[in-house]
Parts: structure tokens; sequence; C-alpha cells
């Protein structure tokens, strides 16, 4: 099985039009919208937010107009360098290098973060949202998109994927052992298309979930 960061290396330069058949701006745009309707929202025109695996920067550019910074965190150095290209018209964006199970900003930073399709690279998605939690202000907002449990065993060796996607009930449970509330894990906007290698295509359903810090 390929290591993601030597997928992701191999594949930098056309994530872009890869991503583009798995999942879509809509999508994107309709999870932030969700964080933004919120009451109170934690994307206000004061706000600090943050992606987490923000590859080529898709989730980043999203926010990008909603706030007044925007941390955009990769292990890739290949995927953060087409980011750079990417988002080169938003000066609020800072890339920085750094695996998601540390993430170098202190407690309690950020209004909100946000992860697209990064979950299912972790090693141990529980640890990513407690360190994801970890940096929410009281009050801040967790938004992650990622798959449902699904058996595409190909995604492993050819996407590096560890996990293949996960259950409702345990992101609810890692969401609220990481000391969230107000927990909603609700379908997303669209749907993830996986090309096999036989050439077949199959939709796969995607989740979002949403979680406060306790006050």
């Amino acid at each position: 099985m390929t290591d993601s960061k030597t997928y992701f290396s191999a594949v930098a330069d056309q994530w872009d039009e890869i991503r583009a058949g798995y999942f879509t701006e809509h999508m994107r745009d309709a999870a932030i919208a969700r964080v933004a309707a919120l009451h109170p929202s934690p994307l206000y025109p004061n706000a600090v937010v943050a992606d987490v695996g923000t590859g080529t920067g898709f989730v980043a550019m999203g926010l990008a107009p909603k706030a007044a910074k925007v941390y955009g965190f990769d292990a890739s150095p290949e995927m953060l360098a087409v980011a750079r290209r990417n988002l080169a018209a938003f000066p609020n964006v800072e890339l920085r290098e750094a695996p998601g199970d540390r993430l170098p900003l202190p407690d309690g930073a950020l209004d909100g973060v946000f992860a697209n399709m990064y979950l299912h690279h972790a090693p141990d998605p529980a640890a990513a949202i407690r360190e994801m939690a970890r940096l929410l202000k009281p009050g801040g907002v967790l938004c992650l998109t990622d798959l449902d449990t699904h058996n595409h065993e190909w995604q492993r060796e050819q996407m590096a994927d560890l996990w293949l996607g996960f259950d409702r009930a345990d992101i609810r449970r890692w969401f609220a052992e990481a000391g969230l509330t107000d927990i909603d894990v609700d379908c997303a906007e669209g749907t993830c298309c996986a090309a096999a290698p036989d050439g077949s295509v199959e939709s796969l359903s995607v989740f979002v979930a949403i979680g406060r810090k306790v006050i």
C-alpha cells in the first residue's frame, strides 16, 4: 500500500482534476453555508479559521472570502506548492506544512476548523478530531466532510486511504469525546464518484459533521 505522503507527492499537479470527480465546489460551499448559518456563527468578518488537510487549497479558497484569516495545514509540500499558486489572490490565507494530528497553533486559537476528506487519511481519526477540537475557542465550531463506510478496498491501494469511510455513530462519539456539543451528522450535498481501476464508477455517500466547543 502506498502511504499518503508518497501518493499526494505524486499526484499534486493533477489533484485539482482528480478531485473534481470526487467532490465538488457545491458540496464544499454547502458545508460552509451550514456553519455560516449557525447562531452564533464562527464565520464573521474578524474570524480566524483553519482548513486541515488543505491539499491544493480547495476548502481554504471557499473560506477565504468569509474570514479574516485562514490557516491551511497539510503534510505534503508538493500539494502546498500547488495551493500557493491557487490561493495567490488571497493574502489572508497562510499555508503551513504540518500533519493533521500535530497542528502548530496554541489551544483555543480558532473560531472554526474545517477538514474535507482528510479524516480517512488520519492514522488515528479520534485523535485527529481531538487535535482539531483543541484549537477551537469556546463556542468555536468543527466541520468535517468525509465518506460514509464503504467497501472499496482498491482505494487503500490506489489512493492511500487508511479508512474505508466511517460509521456516523463513531463520528458522533469521537466529537463528544473531544468535548464538542450540538453535534449534527447529516448527509452532505452531493456524492463522491469513485472510479475503480476496472473503469466502473460508483457513487459513495458523504456526511457533514458539525460540533461546537463547550463554552
